[in-house]
């Protein structure tokens, strides 16, 4: 106890609050003042009680995920986040906010990041992307810079019944590409990107084995759109088939293996969209392309 008292009392000297900036080993946390009091709930990873500022970083420290953390020196309070969260902050007195510096900032699901004054070069994980997100922020000279985040875009094997929140929002130039066989038993098969619930959809592509066809529709407040259909079903029981969805500005391109079958008008504005769900007999890859 006396040891680690002393090593804690070296610590506390040499990170004593000099300027914005403290050092723990390799991580540089930088103080931002004007954020302070705010108690953040985004990208939030734990709490411990009992910590002062130097065990706090060091908690940081300790997961390979925490780029942030919020110390409450009243109430010895310390909480871990996986990015600089920025916005949605509640008032909460007591609350100090401190963010890892960009040279040494860790992104969730990355393999490396790399940054200097002008961009972030990070690599992610297999089956992940980097994407902008606005919650992912490190400061570089008090400026917040966006370092977006590697996120899940392609699935393997998953479930009949897929279902998953969208990383980010869907825009022009962004596919999604889907290998799945259906086995003509079931009635319907298909891919919606529901919009917040069920009631609005941004699409819906169904294959329908009872009318042979397959369709594309639009769902908005639980009211249908005018109805896309092409005629003859394009899929063979049980064999797999490459279908991709192709985002423009005002459509959606439909083929499948790589024949074009069907152009639906975009409705509802696809950047609402925030789940992709997916029903096939026998899904092998499910991946969303973003631009």
């Amino acid at each position: 106890m006396v040891v680690w008292e002393f090593v804690q009392l070296v610590f506390t000297v040499t990170m004593s609050y000099s300027s914005a900036t403290q050092s723990c080993s390799i991580l540089t946390f930088q103080h931002h003042g004007n954020l302070d009091g705010q108690l953040f709930n985004d990208t939030f990873i734990a709490e411990r009680s009992g910590s002062d500022k130097v065990t706090c970083f060091w908690r940081c420290l300790g997961d390979p995920q925490c780029n942030m953390v919020l110390h409450n020196p009243a109430s010895q309070r310390c909480r871990l986040y996986y990015s600089s969260a920025i916005t949605g902050g509640e008032q909460e007195a007591g609350w100090q906010y401190y963010t890892v510096a960009c040279s040494h900032f860790r992104v969730l699901n990355a393999l490396s990041v790399m940054t200097n004054q002008t961009h972030v070069d990070v690599t992610c994980s297999n089956g992940f992307s980097y994407l902008p997100t606005p919650s992912g922020k490190c400061f570089h000279d008090n400026v917040p810079l966006d370092m977006g985040r590697c996120m899940q875009t392609l699935w393997i094997d998953p479930v009949r019944v897929f279902r998953t929140p969208l990383p980010a929002p869907l825009s022009s130039g962004a596919e999604v590409t889907l290998e799945a066989a259906a086995d003509g038993v079931n009635i319907r098969n298909w891919v919606r990107l529901p919009v917040n619930d069920d009631s609005t959809l941004a699409l819906l592509v169904v294959v329908r084995w009872d009318a042979m066809d397959i369709a594309f529709n639009t769902r908005s407040s639980g009211v249908w759109s005018t109805e896309l259909s092409h005629q003859g079903v394009v899929y063979t029981p049980n064999v797999f088939s490459n279908l991709s969805i192709k985002i423009t500005d005002t459509e959606f391109l439909i083929s499948i293996d790589g024949s074009n079958v069907l152009t639906g008008p975009i409705r509802v504005p696809v950047q609402q969209a925030d789940t992709i769900e997916v029903d096939f007999t026998h899904i092998n890859r499910l991946q969303l392309i973003y631009p």
